[in-house]
Protein backbone atom coordinates (compact mmCIF):
# COMPACT_ATOMS: atom_id res chain seq x y z
CA UNK A 1 0.00 0.00 0.00
CA UNK A 2 1.45 3.38 -1.05
CA UNK A 3 1.60 6.47 1.11
CA UNK A 4 -1.46 7.98 -0.60
CA UNK A 5 -3.45 4.76 -0.04
CA UNK A 6 -2.37 4.68 3.60
CA UNK A 7 -3.41 8.29 4.07
CA UNK A 8 -6.78 7.58 2.39
CA UNK A 9 -7.40 4.54 4.63
CA UNK A 10 -6.47 6.52 7.72
CA UNK A 11 -8.81 9.33 6.73
CA UNK A 12 -11.61 6.85 6.11
CA UNK A 13 -11.13 5.37 9.57
CA UNK A 14 -11.07 8.85 11.11
CA UNK A 15 -14.37 9.74 9.44
CA UNK A 16 -15.87 6.43 10.51
CA UNK A 17 -14.77 7.22 14.07
CA UNK A 18 -16.50 10.60 13.96
CA UNK A 19 -19.68 8.97 12.65
CA UNK A 20 -19.66 6.25 15.28
CA UNK A 21 -19.14 8.76 18.07
CA UNK A 22 -22.13 10.74 16.83
CA UNK A 23 -24.27 7.62 16.52
CA UNK A 24 -23.40 6.46 20.02
CA UNK A 25 -24.19 9.86 21.49
CA UNK A 26 -27.54 9.95 19.67
CA UNK A 27 -28.45 6.41 20.76
CA UNK A 28 -28.52 5.24 17.13
CA UNK A 29 -31.43 7.52 16.33
CA UNK A 30 -32.12 10.49 14.08
CA UNK A 31 -32.08 11.14 10.35
CA UNK A 32 -28.33 10.75 9.95
CA UNK A 33 -28.41 7.29 11.53
CA UNK A 34 -31.46 6.27 9.50
CA UNK A 35 -29.74 7.24 6.27
CA UNK A 36 -26.50 5.53 7.25
CA UNK A 37 -28.02 2.23 8.28
CA UNK A 38 -30.25 2.04 5.18
CA UNK A 39 -27.21 2.57 2.97
CA UNK A 40 -25.21 0.06 4.99
CA UNK A 41 -27.90 -2.63 4.68
CA UNK A 42 -28.29 -2.03 0.95
CA UNK A 43 -24.55 -2.14 0.30
CA UNK A 44 -24.12 -5.13 2.61
CA UNK A 45 -26.89 -7.09 0.87
CA UNK A 46 -25.23 -6.54 -2.51
CA UNK A 47 -21.84 -7.74 -1.25
CA UNK A 48 -23.15 -10.72 0.75
CA UNK A 49 -25.41 -11.90 -2.09
CA UNK A 50 -22.39 -11.97 -4.42
CA UNK A 51 -20.40 -13.89 -1.81
CA UNK A 52 -23.12 -16.53 -1.45
CA UNK A 53 -23.79 -16.90 -5.17
CA UNK A 54 -20.11 -17.24 -6.06
CA UNK A 55 -19.35 -19.64 -3.21
CA UNK A 56 -16.79 -17.24 -1.78
CA UNK A 57 -18.88 -17.05 1.41
CA UNK A 58 -17.93 -20.65 2.22
CA UNK A 59 -14.24 -19.83 1.84
CA UNK A 60 -14.67 -16.77 4.07
CA UNK A 61 -16.39 -18.88 6.72
CA UNK A 62 -13.60 -21.46 6.49
CA UNK A 63 -11.06 -18.71 7.14
CA UNK A 64 -12.99 -18.00 10.35
CA UNK A 65 -12.75 -21.68 11.33
CA UNK A 66 -16.40 -22.42 10.47
CA UNK A 67 -16.29 -25.02 7.72
CA UNK A 68 -19.55 -25.68 5.87
CA UNK A 69 -20.48 -28.33 3.33
CA UNK A 70 -21.53 -26.37 0.27
CA UNK A 71 -24.75 -27.49 -1.37
CA UNK A 72 -26.32 -26.31 -4.59
CA UNK A 73 -28.15 -23.06 -3.95
CA UNK A 74 -30.56 -21.47 -6.40
CA UNK A 75 -30.31 -17.71 -7.09
CA UNK A 76 -33.50 -17.09 -5.13
CA UNK A 77 -32.25 -19.13 -2.17
CA UNK A 78 -28.93 -17.28 -2.32
CA UNK A 79 -30.81 -13.98 -2.00
CA UNK A 80 -32.81 -15.31 0.95
CA UNK A 81 -29.70 -16.62 2.70
CA UNK A 82 -27.88 -13.34 2.09
CA UNK A 83 -30.83 -11.35 3.40
CA UNK A 84 -30.96 -13.40 6.61
CA UNK A 85 -27.17 -13.15 7.06
CA UNK A 86 -27.31 -9.37 6.60
CA UNK A 87 -30.10 -9.07 9.16
CA UNK A 88 -28.28 -11.20 11.76
CA UNK A 89 -25.00 -9.49 10.93
CA UNK A 90 -26.63 -6.10 11.40
CA UNK A 91 -27.84 -7.09 14.87
CA UNK A 92 -24.27 -8.07 15.79
CA UNK A 93 -22.89 -4.88 14.23
CA UNK A 94 -25.37 -2.67 16.08
CA UNK A 95 -25.42 -4.38 19.48
CA UNK A 96 -21.77 -5.37 19.80
CA UNK A 97 -19.90 -3.22 17.33
CA UNK A 98 -21.54 0.12 18.07
CA UNK A 99 -23.48 -0.05 21.34
CA UNK A 100 -21.10 -2.61 22.83
CA UNK A 101 -18.12 -0.51 21.65
CA UNK A 102 -16.37 -3.48 20.06
CA UNK A 103 -15.57 -1.37 17.00
CA UNK A 104 -13.05 1.44 17.32
CA UNK A 105 -10.69 3.37 15.09
CA UNK A 106 -7.86 1.37 16.67
CA UNK A 107 -9.55 -1.79 15.42
CA UNK A 108 -8.16 -0.80 12.01
CA UNK A 109 -11.19 -1.99 10.04
CA UNK A 110 -13.53 0.43 8.22
CA UNK A 111 -17.18 0.22 9.27
CA UNK A 112 -18.36 -1.37 6.03
CA UNK A 113 -15.74 -4.11 6.18
CA UNK A 114 -16.53 -4.70 9.86
CA UNK A 115 -20.20 -5.05 8.94
CA UNK A 116 -19.50 -7.54 6.13
CA UNK A 117 -17.35 -9.56 8.54
CA UNK A 118 -20.28 -9.59 10.97
CA UNK A 119 -22.47 -10.99 8.17
CA UNK A 120 -19.87 -13.68 7.45
CA UNK A 121 -19.86 -14.66 11.13
CA UNK A 122 -23.66 -14.84 11.06
CA UNK A 123 -23.82 -16.95 7.90
CA UNK A 124 -23.05 -20.44 9.34
CA UNK A 125 -26.10 -20.38 11.62
CA UNK A 126 -28.27 -18.93 8.85
CA UNK A 127 -27.08 -21.66 6.45
CA UNK A 128 -27.72 -24.44 8.97
CA UNK A 129 -31.23 -23.15 9.63
CA UNK A 130 -31.84 -23.17 5.89
CA UNK A 131 -30.56 -26.75 5.59
CA UNK A 132 -32.82 -27.90 8.42
CA UNK A 133 -35.87 -26.15 6.95
CA UNK A 134 -35.17 -27.21 3.37
CA UNK A 135 -34.28 -30.83 3.96
CA UNK A 136 -35.64 -31.86 7.35
CA UNK A 137 -34.12 -34.38 9.76
CA UNK A 138 -34.83 -37.47 7.65
CA UNK A 139 -33.21 -36.16 4.46
CA UNK A 140 -29.88 -35.30 6.09
CA UNK A 141 -26.93 -37.47 5.15
CA UNK A 142 -25.53 -38.77 8.41
CA UNK A 143 -21.78 -38.94 7.91
CA UNK A 144 -20.24 -41.98 9.64
CA UNK A 145 -23.64 -42.99 11.03
CA UNK A 146 -25.15 -45.31 8.44
CA UNK A 147 -24.15 -48.93 8.87
CA UNK A 148 -21.32 -49.83 6.46
CA UNK A 149 -22.95 -47.85 3.64
CA UNK A 150 -19.63 -46.78 2.16
CA UNK A 151 -18.52 -50.44 2.06
CA UNK A 152 -21.73 -51.44 0.29
CA UNK A 153 -21.50 -48.63 -2.25
CA UNK A 154 -17.93 -49.45 -3.22
CA UNK A 155 -18.06 -53.25 -3.16
CA UNK A 156 -21.68 -54.28 -3.77
CA UNK A 157 -24.48 -53.43 -6.17
CA UNK A 158 -26.49 -50.18 -6.33
CA UNK A 159 -29.54 -52.19 -5.26
CA UNK A 160 -27.74 -53.26 -2.08
CA UNK A 161 -26.79 -49.67 -1.40
CA UNK A 162 -30.44 -48.57 -1.69
CA UNK A 163 -31.55 -51.33 0.68
CA UNK A 164 -28.79 -50.46 3.15
CA UNK A 165 -29.66 -46.76 3.01
CA UNK A 166 -33.34 -47.54 3.61
CA UNK A 167 -32.42 -49.68 6.61
CA UNK A 168 -30.23 -46.90 8.00
CA UNK A 169 -33.02 -44.35 7.49
CA UNK A 170 -35.45 -46.64 9.31
CA UNK A 171 -32.98 -47.01 12.17
CA UNK A 172 -32.51 -43.24 12.32
CA UNK A 173 -36.29 -42.80 12.49
CA UNK A 174 -36.42 -44.90 15.68
CA UNK A 175 -34.05 -42.56 17.55
CA UNK A 176 -35.40 -40.07 20.04
CA UNK A 177 -35.70 -36.46 18.90
CA UNK A 178 -32.65 -35.63 21.01
CA UNK A 179 -30.70 -38.41 19.31
CA UNK A 180 -31.68 -37.18 15.85
CA UNK A 181 -30.78 -33.61 16.78
CA UNK A 182 -27.41 -34.64 18.18
CA UNK A 183 -26.42 -36.54 15.04
CA UNK A 184 -27.69 -33.77 12.79
CA UNK A 185 -25.81 -31.01 14.62
CA UNK A 186 -22.64 -33.11 14.74
CA UNK A 187 -22.88 -33.78 11.00
CA UNK A 188 -23.29 -30.06 10.35
CA UNK A 189 -19.95 -29.34 12.00
CA UNK A 190 -20.98 -28.19 15.46
CA UNK A 191 -18.44 -28.99 18.16
CA UNK A 192 -19.39 -30.93 21.29
CA UNK A 193 -19.17 -27.68 23.25
CA UNK A 194 -21.48 -25.86 20.81
CA UNK A 195 -24.00 -28.71 20.85
CA UNK A 196 -23.83 -28.71 24.65
CA UNK A 197 -24.73 -25.02 24.74
CA UNK A 198 -27.68 -25.57 22.42
CA UNK A 199 -28.99 -28.62 24.28
CA UNK A 200 -27.87 -27.71 27.82
CA UNK A 201 -25.48 -30.64 28.15
CA UNK A 202 -21.82 -30.92 29.06
CA UNK A 203 -19.43 -31.66 26.15
CA UNK A 204 -18.69 -35.05 27.73
CA UNK A 205 -22.40 -35.90 27.86
CA UNK A 206 -22.77 -34.84 24.22
CA UNK A 207 -19.90 -37.11 23.21
CA UNK A 208 -21.45 -40.09 25.03
CA UNK A 209 -24.92 -39.55 23.57
CA UNK A 210 -23.57 -39.20 20.04
CA UNK A 211 -21.67 -42.46 20.45
CA UNK A 212 -24.78 -44.27 21.70
CA UNK A 213 -26.94 -42.84 18.90
CA UNK A 214 -24.45 -43.99 16.28
CA UNK A 215 -24.36 -47.47 17.78
CA UNK A 216 -28.15 -47.62 17.72
CA UNK A 217 -28.21 -46.69 14.03
CA UNK A 218 -25.56 -49.29 13.18
CA UNK A 219 -27.12 -52.11 15.21
CA UNK A 220 -30.67 -51.84 13.88
CA UNK A 221 -29.94 -53.08 10.32
CA UNK A 222 -27.80 -55.91 11.72
CA UNK A 223 -30.58 -57.03 14.08
CA UNK A 224 -33.11 -57.15 11.24
CA UNK A 225 -30.99 -59.38 9.01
Amino acid sequence: MGSSDSASAAERLRLDGVLVQHFRESGLAGPRWNQFHRQLLGRGLTIVTKLVRSGAMFSRCGQQGRYLHRQEISPQEAEELASDAVYDGYVYFRDRGLLGREWSVGHGLPLEEYFVNACVLAFPNVYRRWQTHAHGWHDVRLVDSVASLEHVVTEATPEDAVIEQAAANAAFATLSEDGKRLLFLHDQGYSHAEIGELMRLTPRAVEGRIRRARLAVRRRPEEER
